[in-house]
């Protein structure tokens, strides 16, 4: 399965200033795009569109891991990634929270 898209969401206060782009082509998509979400969550998302031709999930695995090493360590984070195969499995939501991933389909 290739990715069609993921987002990075982490809290807004474990974000550093001065944080820089991440590598688009190292994470394997063309565009990107970050906001704030600004209710009492107070959340910041990296959203990752336009897959490169060819990309994989590994190579985004491998790629967002080092970005994730950008923030405090121990830093709790959901990334959601959607898969172009259209099966009613292809959304998968990876927590990372009391050191721990777990991962799960959402249909």
């Amino acid at each position: 399965m290739n990715l069609a898209q993921a987002v990075l969401t982490v809290p807004s206060h474990m974000v550093p200033g001065g944080m820089p782009h991440p590598n688009l082509k190292q994470l394997g998509f063309k565009d990107f795009e970050r906001c704030s979400i600004v209710d009492k969550t107070k959340l910041t998302q990296f959203k990752f569109s336009v897959p490169a031709l060819n990309a994989t999930e590994d190579q985004f695995d491998e790629a967002i891991e080092q970005f994730i090493w950008l923030f405090a360590k121990g830093t709790p984070y959901v990334i959601d990634k959607e898969f172009n195969d259209n099966t009613p499995d292809s959304h998968h939501r990876y927590y990372y929270t009391n050191n721990k991933r777990v991962c799960e389909v959402i249909r």
